[in-house]
């Protein structure tokens, strides 16, 4: 299992690769207490000890990959416990699904049928559902989160 979170790990990094930009590398103890601050912002999915943070844009092909592994593979819900974060990538323009899936009754399920599903959903934004974005906006230009599917696995003794 490990083996498979590595190799996923190294191919989105390998397929997402960008040359000459350098990106801040927050310290680690200062990411996960900025994560902490955002995590009633987040959808869980899973069941497991070991927490993983993710950021997604809901329209990107490569979250729609990572979040379509995940929900199928009942050993990787049972073993980990993902933090997904919805943050937009702007050429996406995918604000208004991150909407609809905040502003549902269940959105874990609204993330999965736009995410696995392929279904379109959109809502105007909303007070409430700006503030969210505008938090998990914050953490993630604190964090240079610059690719999605964006991970970071908390390291719990």
């Amino acid at each position: 299992m490990k083996t498979l979170v590595f190799a996923l790990l190294l191919i989105v990094s390998i397929v997402h690769a960008e040359q000459k930009k350098t990106h801040l590398q927050l310290p680690y103890a200062k990411a996960i207490a900025l994560l902490e601050g955002i995590r009633g912002d987040a959808i869980i999915l899973g069941e497991g000890k070991t927490e993983v943070y993710v950021f997604v844009d809901p329209l990107c092909p490569h979250s729609r990959k990572f979040i379509r592994m995940v929900s199928q593979n009942a050993q990787m819900l049972a073993k980990y416990r993902y933090y997904v974060y919805l943050y937009s990538i702007p050429r996406l323009k995918s604000e208004r699904t991150v909407s609809a899936i905040f502003a549902s009754k269940a959105p874990a399920q609204m993330l999965m049928k736009v995410m696995v599903g392929a279904e379109r959903h959109a809502a105007d934004v909303t007070a409430p559902t700006q503030k969210r974005v505008d938090e998990i906006e914050a953490v993630a230009r604190a964090m240079d989160v610059y690719k999605r599917p964006y991970l970071m696995v908390a390291l719990r003794p």
